[in-house]
């Protein structure tokens, strides 16, 4: 019975993950179940031999791992494709989000009319191109389009009789629309119909409002096609669960072809892959037949296999007499656990743990395949393993306890400094609050679960000691900057935080000068204009803006870069040493 499902499997792998998912969990229940009834049984097949229920193990079987692995490849596919798809969706929704940026700047435009509705044509041909966003993200940004086209048309002299040109337009597009949705009750495939109907609806929606005049009738008649559409497709799906009788009365027969078979078998000498065979080919009927009504499906198919099964299970037990196969594997895996012994004791953490890791995949590698000896070297390979690390856990929680000193001096430095009151020389402001940070450097480390909140304690004090001071807002934010580099630079892995820090600023540097390119794309639409233009004038200022921000992330890149020379100098003096 597993073999069936895990070709059940197998054949749902070759289809859409999305569109088989519901399928492959029905499967996953399926298998727990039986693998439960053979877990049961193993069970009570040990206490009666004289076991105790604490000691029972149970290995899974080949089919459970081939089972679960199959499982994982449908879970990755799944996943790739709602990437996949996200991802699609996530840069519609930043072209749209920038279509919509466009259009509201074209909003204020008011020199150049002409030059303005020509672009806003452009950019709706570029919205209407570009593809579906996601389903909470398209409300939204279907909102903000609207709108932005709306204030545009409200800002130009020419509203009017543009609005008047777009409404007979849309009409014209609601009517072709409604062509296609009757076209629709004429497609033999219920699918694409259901598909093409969505996406109909969600063209008449994008497409806009039509004169009030004709907007009555042309949204009644819609209401009717959608109507009729919908009529046929739930007519197709009473259709179905009409073959679903018939599909019952196909299995009943393959029932009892398969109960005959059974039967045959068990009169004489059995043929093992013959019978088999032909249940399998029975099977694979079963499975072209299709599903039956839904208070019946289980029932007959639990019937169903109850019968192949009794004759699988007395297959199983002949052939689990051939025992040489075990011979290989118990080998492999006593080396195993010659080589799980000789790590047990070792206290090279990191590396150990890798190779125990390597040591179990290893081990899931080669199923035991119903070797009666597994479970006893199961047991000892996990004793080895166990013992690494639950000795891993002992030394790092003994050194967590070891901070617990530096804990203390940390409070206590912590509830002077929230004492602290600043003077009137900032200068020697500055020096007291650089000696505090120095202090709470030099304390070292403390457990993990307290560092946060002790470094977010302090270096928010230090904020709002800064914001106090009477000096440049500019001074004070590099400042806070500067206490930001102390505390990434003090910390364990400084080099590596601060290369990160230098990376975010220029990927942030990357992102203003993309914008800065756009608005000189943007730019160049009004260079021919005559006169002076407010909208050219605003692009300008933005430019300029964004060129001081970039000024200010060099200067911030450059304190990092002098951060990491003392690091590296500092590293070179005690190699030295």
């Amino acid at each position: 019975m597993k073999t069936e499902l895990i070709t059940k499997l197998e054949e749902l792998l070759t289809k859409d993950a999305g569109e088989v998912a519901a399928n492959v969990r029905a499967l996953q229940k399926e298998y727990q179940k039986l693998w439960t009834t053979e877990f049961e049984t193993a069970r009570k097949a040990f206490v009666d031999e004289g076991g105790k229920p604490k000691e029972f193990e149970y290995a899974k079987q080949a089919e459970d791992i081939a089972f679960e692995a199959l499982v994982e490849k449908h879970a990755k596919m799944k996943k790739e494709l709602d990437l996949k798809a996200a991802a699609d969706q996530a840069k519609n929704l930043s072209i749209k989000l920038e279509i919509i940026s466009k259009i509201k700047d074209l909003s204020k435009l008011s020199d150049n009319v002409g030059a303005a509705v020509k672009m806003l044509q452009e950019l709706q041909t570029q919205w209407k191109n570009t593809g579906s966003v996601s389903s909470h993200k398209y409300k939204d940004v279907q909102a903000d389009y609207s709108k932005a086209v709306e204030e545009f048309y409200y800002n130009l002299k020419i509203f009017r009789d543009l609005q008047e040109h777009d409404l007979k337009r849309n009409f014209e597009l609601k009517s072709e629309l409604l062509e296609k949705l009757k076209g629709i009750q004429s497609i033999e495939n219920i699918k694409e119909a259901e598909r093409l109907i969505k996406v109909y609806r969600n063209e008449w929606d994008e497409i806009g409002p039509v004169p009030n005049s004709k907007w009555e009738i042309i949204k009644q008649e819609y209401k009717a096609v959608l109507d009729e559409t919908y009529s046929k497709i739930k007519t197709h799906y009473t259709g179905i669960e009409e073959k679903k009788e018939t599909n019952l009365n196909s299995k009943l027969e393959l029932i009892e072809k398969a109960k005959a078979l059974v039967a045959a078998a068990a009169e004489g000498n059995v043929k093992w892959n013959d019978t088999t065979d032909q249940l399998i080919a029975l099977q694979n009927e079963w499975k072209s037949v299709g599903r039956t009504t839904e208070k019946d499906n289980e029932k007959i198919w639990a019937e169903f296999r109850a019968v192949c099964d009794s004759f699988f299970d007395k297959k199983k037990e002949y052939f689990a007499t051939l025992n040489e196969k075990f011979a290989a594997n118990r080998k492999l895996k006593s080396e195993l656990i010659s080589k799980a012994d000789a790590l047990k004791t070792s206290t090279d953490w990191q590396k150990t743990s890798q190779d125990l890791i390597r040591l179990q995949e290893t081990w899931k590698k080669h199923p035991s395949n119903g070797d009666k000896e597994e479970p006893k070297l199961f047991h000892r390979f996990r004793q080895a393993c166990n013992a690494f690390f639950e000795a891993k856990k002992n030394f790092y929680d003994n050194l967590d306890a070891s901070f617990e000193s530096n804990l203390v001096a940390k409070e206590a430095i912590l509830a002077r400094f929230n004492e602290f009151k600043l003077g009137s020389d900032n200068n020697a402001n500055r020096e007291q609050l650089k000696a505090f940070s120095t202090e709470w450097n030099a304390a070292g480390m403390v457990p993990m679960k307290d560092k946060k909140r002790l470094n977010d304690a302090f270096y928010n004090r230090v904020d709002e000691l800064y914001e106090q001071m009477n000096i440049d807002k500019k001074e004070i934010a590099i400042m806070q900057f500067r206490t930001k580099l102390d505390r990434l630079a003090s910390s364990e892995n400084g080099a590596e935080l601060l290369r990160k820090e230098s990376d975010f600023l220029k990927k942030i540097s990357d992102e203003i000068n993309g914008n800065i390119r756009t608005y000189d794309n943007n730019l160049g639409f009004f260079k021919s204009s005559k006169g002076s233009n407010s909208f050219m004038k605003e692009i300008e200022d933005k430019i300029a803006t964004e060129k001081a921000k970039i000024a200010e992330i060099e200067a911030k890149r450059k304190l990092i870069n002098e951060e990491l020379t003392k690091l590296r100098d500092a590293d070179k003096q005690k190699a030295e040493a």
